[in-house]
């Protein structure tokens, strides 16, 4: 026989640290590997694809919002350009991010930079509702022509990973 331990909450015996928690409820994964561009010459944050819902057991809970978003840089004129990425709710409202992960940077002709960009964001969203994380991005510059993209050409090696991990408040 199988032995199985169910509960409705886990708390550390002295209590949840301040602004912390005590144990994981629930897990929630996504991935994409669908590619998206966005032109330099926008100048809005848009969906990157990648996006996972989760409904909180208590609405005390927090949200630990982790992954990694897989992102490449295609220019090609001299210039600068700047970059950001940034963990919204189903409404596009930016909750964690906009800080520019390159700025002013010179370009002399086609140049391709690329990388992983981390997501690591507690979030208390207060509800007992589902709750939507997506990932969203804007590329702007003033004299750049050229495209920011993520998950590049749907590969594997090009993934990108979203894991939403309810803890216990």
């Amino acid at each position: 026989m199988a032995s199985q331990l169910r509960v409705d909450k886990i708390v550390p015996v002295d209590g949840a640290p301040t602004g912390g928690g005590g144990g994981i409820i629930q897990v929630v994964h996504a991935s994409t590997q669908t590619g998206q561009s966005h032109g330099f010459s926008q100048n809005d944050f848009v969906d990157t694809g990648l996006s996972a819902s989760i409904t909180p057991k208590f609405s005390t809970s927090k949200i630990l919002v982790t992954g990694y978003l897989s992102w490449y840089v295609y220019l090609s004129a001299v210039g600068s350009a700047e970059w950001n990425f940034a963990v919204c709710n189903s409404s596009g409202t930016i909750l964690d991010g906009t800080t520019a992960d390159t700025q002013g940077y010179r370009f002399n002709e086609f140049y391709v930079l690329g990388g992983k960009h981390p997501i690591n964001f507690l979030h208390s969203p207060n509800t007992t509702s589902a709750y939507t994380y997506q990932m969203r991005m804007n590329a702007k510059s003033a004299n750049q022509s050229g495209n920011l993209v993520v998950q590049r050409n749907g590969t594997a090696n090009n993934i990108s990973r979203l894991t939403l991990m309810e803890v216990s408040a």
